[in-house]
């Protein structure tokens, strides 16, 4: 990098903002310290087994670090199961590389537990804890420590007598009761992993693990995944100089990928059972499921992402045969995103006669109900129905529960039977809802945010009735963010408006468009609670207005698909034409100033709109912006572009250089310099060919990677962007015409 661009970021990241209003301040300062006013609600709410208590990770209202408790229904008591300072003995938490990437990849930025696993019983809880596993006695509370650290992933075994893990890149198997552990596989090196999900398995495919167990504990399936033809990144971090660059195998769009193939092997090691199926034309492994009474099943794709299969698998032989084809000439959205509580699809039903599966090629997702040899047998969620993600499958009740609806701007519980039918709500109050029914059917854990800006996790019984409210410490926000809802354009496009909390109707406001516009992320929700920190922005003076364009999730098929081959000139088209329209529905709207601003795909908008629409944009702040298709991995970006091989001139005109010299209105880059999925190359590069161009431009380098979990940091970095707003749109309201 240039000397000038590293004074100018280091005067930016310096500079106080005197300017900046008190109360404003604080307002930034409280949002990241209480992140958005969530930090002291219940996550990861899992009820046991036996239907009586829910456990859960709670932190503090302004810390970060997650304890484990238990809450009895009966009783509607709470209890600690153990204490995070207990197991490290007035040790700090110290965490290798590969875990701090597996964090990043899940996106996780708390501490202490993590994540904890019950068993099958209900009696056990495997809690990780720097890189150590331990195993609480729900009954007694006893605790006994596993042995061996750095350990990666682990997962109790069905029948919860053993652990699996990996450490070194290998698969291990720990047993509980003797104490002992082995490694399963062996043979790994930096270039060959057992057991680890590659990288874009991890950061795209929503597949954070690279094993799984057997349904009779006796067999764990496995990755083997060869990195060797993977360029090879380093990231040095210039905070600690002394310290040698990290090395990351990031596949870019255009290169080699892992090779991937999936064994069965013995807990007790041995030879491998390889899968057979085409990896050269179906190279991506999407899915792998494995339940009692099933085959091994798995989602395999082409790398294009036009076509899959989910093939069963001889775990003895390693045959294959076909279950299931889907098909699409643009491309191939696996089906919707998995979190904590929810069901994978493919899921089989417990008899094994049949699958559950779920297809966007009517239009909508929708879920289905297909027979054991891969047939489909009956749609279960209705024509027009938005289906979202599979919550339980309850099988002698005939039905299951899942998320969706038909508003584009929530999601609601149902229960549907397996034959299909009219859905029944389970929570239908407009907002966000999950639920986590954990290995029953006759409670869940409701998590929910909704339109009126109420919050938090109670526990429902299996009509809906809610029967208990999870203790919360959360604090409770000064206000609820003022939203309003639009459908605006020939497009009918959402958009959502938040207003200061001084808002005048006579008056003109500068307007901050706070934008995604990327097909991985829909921001307009019936969830106020989710927009805190652009109430904060708003209230600096301004109107801060969000749409969901083209090129977005949650709509159709066609909606999504829009952008094929060119990720930037629908996005642009629609956000500017979202923009005039919503400015007719709200007068106060001041087009004249308008700001822009997003991070990742938000962020490669951001440049692109300032690059190449002064016209409607005046001042532009972009967080980790993509600069270079080519240079993001492969499994997003092929998906949406293809290959640079394939597609030169879509890849030229989505590019931000190509348009460099055009740079007229104001524009800060803000980056981690660490940052190993949009690499800070994407951002210098921009710079340079600015900087060859002749062009001004700001920029703000941020320690670490996107991630700043230091809520100083991000009240900062927020404060910095208000400042350049503040400077180039003068947000002093002036008297409405």
């Amino acid at each position: 990098m240039h000397a000038k661009s590293i004074g100018l970021a280091l005067a930016l990241a310096c500079a106080t903002l005197t300017s900046m209003p008190s109360r404003a301040k604080s307002c930034f300062e409280d949002i990241a310290q209480t992140r958005s006013y969530s930090l002291g609600m219940a996550v990861h709410a899992t009820p046991t087994p036996d239907g009586s208590a829910i456990l859960y990770l709670r932190s503090g209202p302004r810390d970060i670090s997650q304890r484990l408790y238990e809450y009895t229904i009966a009783t509607k008591s709470e209890r600690e199961l153990v204490t995070p300072e207990s197991l490290l003995g007035g040790k700090t938490e110290s965490l290798t590389p590969e875990e701090k990437a597996r964090r990043e990849r899940a996106r996780v930025s708390v501490r202490g537990f993590t994540d904890f696993e019950l068993s099958r019983d209900g009696s056990r809880v495997l809690a990780p804890l720097d890189g150590k596993l331990y195993v609480v006695d729900r009954a007694s509370g006893a605790v006994t420590p596993l042995p061996g650290s750095e350990w990666i992933g682990p997962k109790l075994s069905p029948d919860g007598t053993m652990v699996a893990a990996i450490h070194d890149e290998e698969l291990h198997v720990i047993d509980i009761a003797r104490g002992t552990e082995h490694a399963v596989t062996t043979g790994a090196t930096a270039a060959l992993t057992h057991g680890v999900a590659e990288f874009v398995a991890q950061e795209e495919m929503g597949r954070s693990s690279g094993f799984w167990w057997s349904p009779d504990s006796k067999s764990l399936a496995y990755e083997e995944a060869d990195l060797s033809g993977v360029e090879t990144r380093y990231i040095a971090n210039p905070l600690n100089p002394n310290e040698k660059p990290a090395a990351f195998r990031y596949p870019s769009a255009g290169s080699p990928n892992a090779k991937v193939r999936l064994g069965v092997i013995s807990v007790d090691g041995g030879a491998t059972s390889w899968a057979k199926w085409d990896a050269n034309a179906y190279p991506y492994l999407a899915r792998v499921e494995w339940s009692k009474n099933a085959p091994l099943t798995i989602l395999v794709q082409n790398r294009p992402q036009t076509g899959e299969k989910i093939l069963a698998v001889d775990a003895h032989g390693g045959a294959t045969r076909l279950l299931w084809t889907e098909k699409d000439s643009a491309f191939i959205e696996l089906p919707p995103s998995v979190r904590t509580g929810s069901k994978e699809v493919p899921f089989w039903l417990s008899d094994g006669s049949g699958f559950l599966w779920a297809s966007e090629r009517g239009g909508l997702w929708q879920l289905e109900l297909h027979n054991a040899d891969g047939s489909l047998k009956n749609a279960i969620t209705p024509a027009g129905f938005r289906f979202h993600e599979l919550l339980d499958v309850d099988e002698a009740d005939g039905g299951v529960v899942v998320s969706g609806g038909t508003s584009r701007l929530s999601q609601l519980l149902y229960r549907i039977k397996l034959s299909g039918g009219a859905p029944m709500a389970l929570a239908d109050r407009p907002g966000l809802h999950d639920a986590n029914f954990g290995e029953q059917h006759a409670i869940f854990a409701h998590h929910y945010s909704l339109a009126d800006g109420t919050a938090g996790v109670d526990v429902r019984a299996h009509d809906g009735r809610a029967i208990a409210a999870l203790p919360s410490v959360a604090e409770a926000p000064p206000s609820i963010p003022r939203l309003a809802h639009f459908t605006v354009g020939a497009l009918g496009m959402d958009a959502q408006v938040l207003f200061p909390k001084d808002f005048n109707k006579g008056r003109k406001y500068p307007v901050i468009l706070a934008v995604y516009a990327g097909p991985a992320a829909k921001l307009v929700w019936a969830a106020p609670r989710m927009d805190f920190e652009d109430q904060c922005m708003a209230d600096h003076g301004y109107i801060v207005a969000t749409i969901d364009g083209r090129g977005t999730p949650g709509r159709d098929r066609a909606w999504l698909r829009a952008i094929k081959g060119n990720a930037i000139d629908i996005p642009l088209q629609d956000q500017v034409d979202g923009l005039h329209a919503l400015a007719a529905k709200v007068p106060q709207m001041d087009l004249a100033r308008v700001g822009v601003t997003g991070w990742s795909f938000g962020g490669y908008f951001t440049v692109m709109a300032t690059l190449r629409r002064p016209d409607v944009f005046a001042a532009g702040v972009a967080g980790a912006p993509v600069t270079d298709w080519k240079n993001y991995d492969t499994y997003y970006t092929e998906r949406y572009m293809g290959t640079p091989q394939a597609n030169p001139e879509g890849y030229r005109i989505s590019r931000a250089m190509t348009y460099a010299d055009q740079l007229r209105r104001p524009l800060l880059l803000v980056h981690g310099v660490t940052d190993d999925n949009v690499y800070f190359q994407h951002t210098l590069e921009l710079a340079e060919a600015l900087l060859i161009a002749g062009k001004k431009y700001e920029l703000l380098l941020l320690p670490g990677t996107h991630m700043l979990s230091d809520a100083a940091l991000h009240a900062r970095e927020m404060e910095r962007l208000m400042g350049f707003f503040g400077e180039h749109l003068k947000p002093d309201a002036k008297p409405h015409a």
